[in-house]
This record gives C-alpha cells, structure tokens and sequence, in this order.
C-alpha cells in the first residue's frame, strides 16, 4: 500500500468517524432516570428538556427555594456542545487528511522515459 492510498484511507475513516459522531443522538438524564433526548450534534432538540422542565414541580415559586432546581435545557445544550468540541475537529481532520492524500498522489511523479 503506497503513500496516497494510506492517507486516503486514513482521511476517510476519520471522517466518517466524525460524522457518524456528529449524526448520533445525544440524551441526558432525567426525573427517575429516563434519558431526555437533546438531538444530535448538527441539529439540536430541546422539545423534550422544556417538557421536562415544565413538567418538573420544582418550577412552583414556593417550592423552586427549599428544592435544588434541574435544568434541562441547559443540561442539553452543554451536552450537544461538548459533542460539537470534538467532533467536528474530528471531521475536519478526515478532510485535511483526503485532500492531504490527493496532493501526495498527485505530486509523485513516474520515472519518465523518453
């Protein structure tokens, strides 16, 4: 396996892996342990954390002082933001990586005869 063909492979399974982990949903924890879905890294969902949060009787002004409130909308977006931080570096990488390894390909030059 040359130079190109190792960095081409390598540049797209980087990018895939980036991909594949900017596409996967992201969920955090809720009220009796359920998972409360936020959406995925390219398009964030926060319909069920503002049901969660609406639904939360710790929103009541009396209660809100004695109980400790859970917010999980920003719970959400801190979630989806530490996935965006790797991610996309990730993809970017693959990118540099498949455009790296066409420029090394097309920049070796055959022995020319004649």
């Amino acid at each position: 396996m040359n130079l190109r063909r190792l960095v081409l492979f390598a540049g797209a399974v980087v990018f895939v892996i980036g991909v594949i982990a900017m596409l996967v949903p992201v969920s955090i924890a809720g009220p009796d342990n359920q998972r409360i879905g936020c959406g995925n890294a390219i398009a964030a969902n926060d319909t069920e954390a503002r049901q969660a949060d609406n639904a939360n009787p710790v929103n009541l002004p009396i209660i809100d002082e004695i109980v400790p409130h859970t917010d999980y909308v920003v719970q959400c977006d801190s979630a989806l933001s530490q996935r965006r931080t790797w991610s996309i570096p990730i993809a970017v990488v693959g990118l540099l990586l498949l455009a790296g390894g066409a420029l090394v390909g097309g920049r070796a030059g055959g022995i020319r005869t004649g």
